[in-house]
């Protein structure tokens, strides 16, 4: 019964969480996709379909669990969070491509975080012969319940209504505090998870966000996509909604697999703002000179 409430209160904190994203969305944040291809492209091919094989990769290099592995998966193949469209805003980076990656990959996300999780349910299960069930079409309908769904609502009550969007922090911010804490309460009260798990988890979480980071910012340069552009890739990369991720494993997986989560975690903003910061820096040296590879 306990599982039962804990899994409704996730679901519905969730759901207020996309609400929220939905309110601060409109339609043009998805037809920019049309008219600046090439970085949301490269931003959402790099979120999406890189980054969890980065994961599986790091998995496997620090010889993680199959749970703890499955966990780092879930993070790797995650979107970004509304979290980066705010740090990119104040930092003065690309604030429209930052929410129109958010946009584009949440909608994805719906069929690639099922599929990345199958595939790392597969592969990490011939470890040691332990098995982690995740059916992948419940886990899409769940998805889009908790994703797609509300998203679609408060854009539509955006577009009836323009005042809507004052009431998006009301829909996030307790949405996102009964997430945090059914998290810490679903974690407490599973008396088979080992805290040492969680200290396992902390130096593949440190390495897929310096990959995080790094990808997110050489990539973009290399497809010749300008700097302001390719830090806000980056930050939108590391800036996860982790979030999402933990609702996932509470429902779908086993809670262990919500320790990378938390690890990950403590290293998404301090990267994001590092990489915010170090551009900042850059572009005052250089006086504000335009960039060399302009898109």
């Amino acid at each position: 019964m306990a599982q039962i409430w804990l899994d409704l209160g996730l679901g519905v904190g969730m759901f207020m969480l996309m609400l929220g994203m939905g309110l601060a969305l409109v339609v043009d944040d998805f037809r920019r996709v049309a008219t600046s291809p090439r970085a949301t492209i490269v931003g959402t091919v790099l979120q999406l379909v890189i980054m969890p094989c980065v994961g599986i990769a790091l998995a496997n290099l620090f010889d993680l669990t199959p749970i703890l592995a499955t966990g780092i998966v879930v993070v790797a193949a995650c979107p970004g969070g509304m979290f980066s469209n705010m740090y990119v805003h104040f930092a003065k980076g690309n604030t429209a491509l930052s929410i129109t990656l958010t946009a584009t990959a949440t909608l994805v996300t719906l069929f690639t975080l099922p599929l990345w999780v199958q595939f790392a349910v597969a592969h990490f299960a011939t470890h040691d012969g332990a098995t982690v069930e995740m059916p992948v079409l419940e886990t899409a309908l769940r998805l889009g319940t908790l994703t797609i769904l509300p998203v679609a609502l408060g854009m539509l009550a955006r577009a009836k209504n323009p005042n809507a969007l004052r009431w998006e922090r009301h829909a996030t911010i307790p949405g996102a505090i009964v997430i945090v804490l059914g998290a810490a309460l679903g974690a407490g009260n599973n008396p088979e998870i080992d805290p040492s798990e969680f200290v396992d988890s902390l130096a593949p979480a440190a390495a897929f966000a310096f990959s995080a980071m790094a990808i997110g910012m050489l990539v973009p340069l290399l497809f010749r996509i300008p700097a302001r552009d390719a830090v806000t890739i980056a930050v939108e990369m590391i800036v996860k909604n982790t979030l999402l991720g933990i609702v996932l494993v509470a429902q779908v997986l086993d809670f262990e697999a919500v320790l990378p989560i938390f690890a990950f975690a403590i290293f998404q903003t301090p990267g994001g703002l590092l990489l915010l910061v170090g551009w900042r820096l850059l572009e005052r040296r250089r006086g504000g000179a335009p960039d060399p590879h302009p898109g």
